[in-house]
């Protein structure tokens, strides 16, 4: 049975196309007296086009960070899970990561603000292309800021093969269609010619088997495109609600071994040799006010600690893992299932953490125990707001009493404990902000992020401060999480990133102080690793480096970023 839509935040501008998505999905537009569209009859149209080839060519484009970050090399899940169920049903299916393929190229895109851009470069995706001839080229965005590289690959595909099919997918495509399809014009043409919205597993199938009969469902659920030059958007009506009848990951078909010599995981200080990345569970329901997972996928959806053990173990016997990294937006939100996942995968003695983060709330002490006993070596408490007051513009529920308590409880059980923060954001106090640092550095982190606040396509924030004309569009197609971007915080841009930075690096010594010797032991191999240029472990190596205990490295002659 779905589950009961909720309400739509009254925040939420209504003429903005995030509201526009949102009132037509089965989990958000009942509440709203806007039922999602019923399931209509297909309605086929020819496709102009060479229908006989049907492979599919699914791409992770390459990623946008800011100068001095710590590049990620991660298997893409959201395409080899798609991949997984199209070979389950008999087609086709290749996978390119231009990341972990092209991972010493790097290109500065954004001088003024230091953004680079890292995977194959355009030649090197055009000459794969040529090579592989897929009929289906399905685009994956993850993060909006990377559309201009999704839009990029699509140019490429285009030109190269003029009678593929290009199809894009993904947070951004979903609720922003329009901006996608502007963003890939090239020569006055569209390089994308439709978007399937939410998941993929199931619509890309659907269109595929149309597509080999040369149709396509113009009513297909999710289904975006230009019929006659007009521009039809079809509600996403529906989501898998058993994850468990999903077929593995199709990580065989990535090149799983360069992740594992690359070895920069989510947490990129691990405790294992050959680290895997698992998702327990889709959706989140909490809301936060700057997160835009929350309206991509509300409804929190878990698979059986059963299968999870059982991928584990799959991973264990394929690729010789010894420790993972959960990926879950909300690992804990339903305690009891979480508990009985602890106690499922014991057996399997690997090591993991959860460097998405988890909510404070959600730790009682006998699943602090459950998880410790499990092998968990490390915790990320995503409190996400400095006091009571900023919890209340962020929407994160937190108990600001009992966090020193449950990191005290953590410490005492030899548990690292990595923490999240949010500052900056519009209608926080300079004087909340300074209070909140002060009392930081009175909690027992062995380590913690600070970010400033960013306008998320996507996100409540996003779509209040553009209808407020604090920024713009491409504010949100750009992330620099040391820097702010929103106009009319109440509070000066300049003196926000110097306190924020500044105070990571006061932070820093007071842990590094209290750590003592197991500051050393805990990171010293992994700094001498990121400090090797010849490795390509951070954007734009190179000059004086120190280590920040946030898990960040600090070019102390560049700009700081997270």
């Amino acid at each position: 049975m779905p589950q009961k839509a909720h309400k739509i935040s009254e925040n939420i501008p209504k003429d903005s196309p995030l509201y526009s998505y949102l009132v037509t999905k089965e989990e958000t537009g009942v509440s709203v007296g806007l039922s999602a569209t019923s399931v209509r009859e297909p309605n086929f149209v020819d496709l102009n086009t060479d229908y006989k080839n049907s492979k599919v060519l699914l791409i992770n484009p390459p990623m946008c960070a800011p100068n001095g970050m710590t590049k990620r090399s991660i298997p893409p899940a959201a395409i080899a899970y798609i991949a997984g169920s199209l070979r389950e049903v008999g087609i086709e299916v290749e996978l390119l990561d231009c990341i972990i393929e092209g991972w010493g190229h790097e290109e500065l895109i954004d001088e003024k603000n230091g953004i680079y851009t890292y995977g194959m470069s355009d030649e090197a995706v055009a000459d794969y292309l040529a090579e592989s001839k897929p009929g289906i080229i399905g685009l994956s965005l993850v993060f909006s800021q990377d559309l201009r590289n999704l839009c990029k690959i699509s140019r490429v595909a285009k030109k190269v093969l003029p009678n593929s099919i290009v199809v894009a997918g993904g947070l951004h495509p979903t609720m922003y269609p329009e901006s996608t399809f502007r963003h890939s014009i090239f020569d006055g043409e569209r390089t994308i010619d439709f978007i399937l919205r939410g998941e993929g597993e199931h619509r890309l199938a659907e269109f595929v088997f149309n597509y080999q009969k040369g149709k396509v469902d113009k009513n297909q659920d999710g289904l975006i495109g230009y019929f006659d030059g007009k521009l039809v958007i079809n509600p996403e009506t529906t989501k898998i609600q058993d994850l468990d009848s999903l077929p593995l990951p199709a990580y065989d078909l990535l090149p799983m071994e360069k992740y594992f010599e690359v070895d920069m995981p989510s947490n990129p200080f691990h405790k294992g040799k050959r680290v895997m990345h698992l998702h327990t569970s889709r959706g989140c329901p909490i809301e936060c006010t700057f997160c835009s997972s929350t309206n991509f996928s509300y409804a929190f959806r878990a698979r059986s600690p059963q299968v999870v053990y059982d991928e584990i173990k799959h991973y264990i016997d394929t690729y010789g893992i010894d420790e993972v990294q959960f990926l879950d937006d909300n690992l804990l939100l339903n305690g009891a299932r979480a508990e009985k996942l602890f106690d499922t995968i014991k057996p399997l003695n690997l090591t993991w953490c959860t460097p998405n983060g988890t909510m404070v709330i959600t730790w009682k002490p006998h699943l602090m125990e459950k998880a410790i006993d499990s092998g968990m070596y490390q915790a990320t408490l995503a409190l996400d707001g400095l006091t009571e007051e900023t919890h209340k513009l962020t929407g994160k529920p937190v108990d600001m009493h009992n966090v020193a308590d449950k990191i005290d409880a953590f410490r005492e059980r030899d548990i690292l404990v990595h923490g999240f923060f949010v500052i900056g954001m519009p209608g926080e106090k300079i004087e909340d902000i300074q209070n909140g640092l002060e009392w930081v550095k009175t909690l027992n982190f062995s380590s913690a992020s600070f970010f400033i606040a960013q306008p998320y396509p996507g996100a409540e924030l996003y779509e209040v401060e553009l209808a407020k004309g604090n920024i713009k569009e491409e504010d949100g197609l750009r992330v620099v999480k040391a820097k702010s971007f929103i106009k009319n915080l109440g509070i000066n841009g300049e003196f926000l990133e110097e306190t924020v930075g500044s105070f990571k690096k006061d932070y820093e010594k007071i842990i590094k102080e209290r750590e003592g010797d197991r500051w050393n032991l805990r990171y010293e191999k992994h700094l001498k690793r990121l400090s090797n240029p010849d490795l390509q472990l951070m954007i734009n190596a190179g000059g004086e480096i120190s280590f920040n205990s946030h898990g960040v490295l600090i070019q102390l002659d560049k700009v700081e970023a997270d």
